[in-house]
């Protein structure tokens, strides 16, 4: 695919982790060209804490080294802040100010900059200042307490980090609106991303259901009936996802349940949410009967909602995901839309830090023994 919607783009990643690097890592599979910034001799700390999933962010991006502290590392940042497009930083509030590279300091130099900073909770506000990570954002959010079961208090919800790559995606989107906004005007953009309002933000739906149902407990609130994860006779795991009253009528009259589908007080998805204590341990001894593989042809035949639970032993197996090659065999994907995406080439394994300083700086107009200097001097 050569359609590269963002090949004219010039991106500047000085994020680490998992937040920033995601949306540059986007951006990059749409066709911008993203440096990524690195603390000179040390790098990404995720090298270090995952460093696969360090490949998998930062493999489609150049890299450069810069010790922000030295004002010839400074000065040679804000020479290549003069040609970006968009940079994305994910310091804490403050810091990008006192090493000098902040949004003020960045469009003295470059008056049309996007300058998007994510941050846990965004650059203002009493919390501004706490440091945090994914559970914390989960907490302030609302979706902890609102996960788990239903008769008891919070539970840590995911096995992905929800809230960091809500920031990225509410990122992502924030960048392209801006860059779309380059039709109107050329003036400087600042993003201020609060990762905890990002995932707030994806938490509104189901706060309107609460305003909705009157304000109830989590427990009446959060009950479902034949909406869940169930235990098939082989030990596996089946998804059902029945809330319209036709997919109710058809699970039942394929689990031989049919004086359920007939009851009036179970003809609503509110009803049967209501009745969840009496309808979950029926639904749950008819499925433990057969095999899984068993109960996703009957049920998908029927026309009911249904999917395995994969894990990462078996995922890359599943039909759906292997027929639309969500797995390629050469590289992992970045972006599930392929007409947006570019054919980047094949990624480094751990790149090292600073590993296209020499191409980056010459373009700027250093001499290549300007470069090594700066090297010297560990300034890059």
């Amino acid at each position: 695919m050569s359609y590269a919607p963002l090949k004219d783009v010039y991106v500047l990643d000085c994020s680490t982790l998992l937040p920033g690097p995601y949306c540059s890592m986007m951006l990059a599979e749409m066709g911008a060209t993203v440096v990524k910034v690195e603390r000179a001799g040390a790098g990404d700390t995720m090298r270090a804490v995952i460093p696969g999933c360090f490949d998998y962010l930062n493999g489609n991006k150049k890299f450069v080294s810069i010790n922000l502290k030295q004002k010839q590392g400074l000065d040679t940042f804000l020479r290549i802040a003069k040609k970006a497009d968009v940079i994305v930083e994910g310091f804490r509030p403050g810091i990008a100010k006192r090493l000098g590279i902040d949004f003020d300091s960045i469009k003295k130099v470059n008056p049309s900059i996007i300058y998007c900073s994510i941050s846990g909770h965004g650059q203002t506000g009493p919390y501004a200042n706490i440091p945090g990570h994914d559970i914390n954002y989960q907490g302030l959010s609302g979706l902890m307490g609102v996960s788990g079961d239903p008769d008891k208090g919070p539970e840590f919800p995911d096995g992905f980090q929800v809230a960091d790559l809500g920031g990225s995606m509410f990122a992502l989107v924030s960048i392209l609106a801006a860059l779309n906004g380059r039709n109107i005007s050329k003036d400087p953009v600042f993003l201020d991303i609060a990762i905890s309002e990002s995932l707030a933000m994806w938490m509104m739906p189901r706060y309107f259901e609460y305003l909705g149902h009157g304000r109830p407990p989590k427990s009446k609130f959060m009950g479902r009936g034949p909406y869940g994860i169930f235990e098939t006779k082989d030990n596996k795991y089946i998804t059902i996802g029945v809330v319209e009253d036709h997919f109710w009528v058809n699970l039942c009259k394929v689990l031989g349940l049919d004086d359920l589908a007939a009851d009036p007080d179970l003809s609503s998805w509110h009803k049967r949410n209501f009745e969840r204590k009496r309808i979950v341990p029926t639904i749950t001894a008819a499925i433990k009967k057969e095999n899984a593989e068993h109960w996703l042809d009957l049920l998908t035949k029927a026309d009911v909602p249904v999917a395995p639970v994969c894990d990462f032993e078996n995922w890359m197996d599943n039909p759906q995901l292997s027929d639309r090659k969500f797995f390629p065999k050469d590289k992992y994907r970045r972006f599930p839309v392929n007409e947006l995406t570019i054919d980047n080439p094949d990624e480094i394994k751990q790149p090292a830090v600073g590993k296209d300083n020499m191409e980056i700086y010459t373009d700027l107009g250093l001499a290549a023994s300007e470069v090594e200097s700066l090297k010297k001097e560990g300034a890059i």
